[in-house]
């Protein structure tokens, strides 16, 4: 069954659902997503500063195992 079948069958359900605590349960998890995808104004500032960089080309970017490099040199200075 494809995503959008998935998704009919599970709306004709919900449609006749009478059940209240599992209705409670499906709009508790709906609040739970939607809240993880929201950014607070600090976060939202930060990223647009980025953006704002990268958009102007002031970023500088470094290769994976560069990266990775970094952080168990830390990792290893940290102990």
């Amino acid at each position: 069954m494809d995503i959008q079948s998935v998704k009919i069958d599970l709306i004709h359900w919900l449609t006749e659902l009478q059940d209240k605590a599992v209705i409670k349960q499906l709009q508790g998890l709906k609040e739970q997503q939607e809240r993880s995808f929201e950014l607070n104004a600090e976060q939202k500032e930060e990223l647009d500063g980025r953006l704002e960089k990268y958009g102007n080309g002031e970023m500088e970017f470094s290769p994976w195992d560069t990266v990775k490099s970094r952080i168990r040199n830390g990792a290893k200075e940290a102990l």
